[in-house]
């Protein structure tokens, strides 16, 4: 078996099946979260034909005169693939990643998993958190099945009633209506005191644009206003409710269930077979965004986080220096893994 650490690594994605990749294992969309501090690379080992990809960002910083390392997965979902594996390949692939990773100075490690591909279910090291559930719409149906079988009956009214009001949807693919989004979207992540991890500059969504061709801005206007707006990336059969905004004035009407029906059309035209809408902002079930979400449909997934620390020793350490560094931070990420970044 051999393991590498590569920069690019799209030409070995390619040769996966369609059910074993999704769009966020591609080089350009991890990419697309560097930093100054934090390069896009991907863990590879291989054994004949059976193969494993573990891309992530890995971040170079210094401890008492050390150079070390630590990783989280880009935002969104990430985690292992594997392209004609077994149980055993999984489980020894893992291993040897953690012991190359503690090889090359690694401390810690921070895991989003994919609630679709369930790649979860191959860790084998580290510590799994089942953190909360996400909801996904089956576009295999036909368009009267996904409209009755998926679409809950108060749901399919309220999207009628917001065509009726006067609601159009547009298919967006050159993003001309970005600038009116990025509005709509940062205005939204106010409304819900967002984190600054949950805002992106302006590079960001031009990246974006440049470097995800399987993607559309959907749009809804109203009186030739935009009211409601999101991203859809897609990959295969897999596509993605990225990133939304609203205006709060129109949401009488109900722009966004009316945006997420025609997207539904819209994805399902072009080959997808399902549709991520992801989950709540927390994992309570009664949490009103994961509310909104079941309401397209009854299929729920799993959605689960990854903990890795390499040297125990030395992540206590830092994290002890840290907190004592920054007694104000202490409590606000008491439990982050790698709280020490912020």
């Amino acid at each position: 078996m051999i393991i590498k650490i590569v920069e690019h690594w799209d030409k070995v994605l390619d040769t996966f099946l369609p059910t074993e990749r999704d769009i966020y294992f591609r080089e350009e969309y991890v990419r697309l979260y560097e930093t100054d501090t934090e390069k896009a690379v991907c863990c590879m080992v291989n054994d004949g034909d059976q193969t494993m990809l573990f891309p992530f960002l890995s971040r170079t910083f210094d401890y008492q005169g050390h150079t070390l390392h630590d990783f989280e997965t880009a935002y969104g979902y990430g985690g292992p693939i594997w392209h004609q594996t077994d149980e055993k390949f999984k489980s020894v692939a893992m291993l040897m990643m953690v012991d190359e990773l503690k090889r090359q100075n690694y401390v810690a490690g921070f895991v989003r998993f994919h609630p679709l591909l369930t790649n979860y279910k191959g860790f084998s090291v580290g510590r799994l958190i089942e953190d909360r559930k996400t909801v996904a719409i089956d576009l295999s149906l036909e368009e009267n099945e996904i409209w009755m079988q998926e679409i809950h009956t108060k749901n399919r009214n309220v999207i009628k009633k917001g065509e009726k009001s006067g609601l159009t949807f547009v298919v967006d693919n050159e993003f001309k209506y970005l600038p009116e989004f990025i509005q709509l979207y940062d205005a939204t992540m106010d409304k819900l005191d967002a984190a600054d991890f949950y805002y992106f500059k302006q590079q960001y969504y031009e990246e974006f644009i440049k470097s995800l061709p399987n993607s559309f801005l959907g749009v809804v206007l109203y009186e030739d206003r935009v009211v409601s707006a999101a991203i859809f990336m897609y990959e295969g059969g897999y596509g993605h409710y990225h990133l939304s905004g609203s205006d709060v004035s129109a949401l009488k009407l109900s722009p966004n269930n009316y945006m997420l029906w025609q997207a539904v059309l819209e994805l399902k035209r072009r080959g997808v077979n399902i549709l991520h809408l992801g989950g709540g902002t927390t994992s309570a079930e009664d949490d009103s965004l994961f509310c909104f979400k079941s309401r397209f449909s009854k299929h729920t997934y799993q959605f689960c986080l990854g903990k890795l620390i390499f040297n125990e020793r030395l992540y206590h350490d830092i994290c002890s220096d840290w907190e004592a560094k920054n007694p104000n931070k202490a409590e606000q990420y008491k439990h982050f893994l790698l709280k020490y970044k912020y």
